[in-house]
């Protein structure tokens, strides 16, 4: 059957993992947040915490939504108080946060010509060019405004965390609900991901896959800041050669040629 759409991951597989950007966004980032916003006594505390949660459900958004159903997140302080059913953690402040203080320049602004030439490329074709993360939607905005690639994804056809939430990748649940505003089947896309367990669930609903692996990751040659991203998401580090991954590249220039070779472009 025809590819009709491609699905990108946005996180270290728009930009490159050995940014150094993830590394802050699930340490810095989750933390300082969860001392400000969620009164964690420490950064210390909330890391761990956060590393803990993030392993069982993916996201740094869904996890923290979790834990406050687990009564895992501190006392409210003094004075502090909540209306009746209000919850402490609300995605859309994760959202708001990490949407304007982020370190965005860590990203080292636009994606190179070839990266941006596929683009253009695929936005004169007939392919939809569909986003989904779980990171959550305003944060996936910036990032895709700071690479230079928010043109070519469609407001109804980006979805962050927000959108799909209680679900998030893997879930099987969240990828039928994209496919389903998209008017998509599994058999008609390809899923571009860093993530070997989206990878996975992708394959098992159908779907091509192309694995990004992070620049110097075919030769060993990860540099610092990719381990460090990588410790952040422990069990989950790109591997070529599982049997769902149809095409692996170090970084998303690289897949003009899996596309041509698939007569996608």
């Amino acid at each position: 059957m025809a590819i009709t759409t491609i699905i990108f991951d946005v996180d270290d597989c728009l930009y490159d993992v050995g940014t150094g950007f993830t590394a802050h966004r699930n340490t810095d980032g989750a933390t300082d947040f969860m001392v400000e916003k969620l009164h964690f006594p420490s950064k210390e505390a909330a890391q761990e915490l956060r590393d803990e949660y993030f392993l069982k459900y993916h996201s740094t958004a869904k996890g923290l939504r979790a834990a406050e159903e687990d009564g895992r997140l501190p006392k409210l302080p003094v004075g502090v108080s909540l209306q009746p059913g209000e919850k402490r953690f609300k995605p859309s402040d994760l959202d708001e946060y990490w949407a304007t203080n982020l370190d965005f320049s860590m990203l080292g602004g636009p994606l190179d010509e070839r990266s941006i030439q596929t683009f253009e490329s695929l936005s004169k074709s007939n392919t939809q060019v569909v986003g989904f993360s779980n990171g959550p939607r305003l944060y996936v905005e910036r990032v895709l405004k700071e690479i230079g690639l928010a043109r070519f994804f469609e407001p109804e056809k980006l979805f962050g965390v927000t959108d799909v939430l209680p679900h998030c990748k893997p879930d099987r649940s969240s990828f039928e609900l994209v496919l389903s505003k998209v008017s998509a089947r599994p058999e008609q896309c390809i899923m571009v991901e860093d993530s070997m367990k989206n990878i996975r669930a992708a394959k098992a609903l159908g779907m091509k896959t192309i694995l990004i692996m992070g620049k110097g990751r075919k030769h060993q040659a990860l540099n610092k800041n990719a381990s460090l991203a990588e410790a952040t998401k422990v069990g989950d580090a790109p591997d070529e050669n599982d049997q769902a991954v149809d095409a692996a590249v170090e970084t998303v220039a690289e897949i003009d040629t899996i596309l041509k070779e698939w007569k996608v472009l």
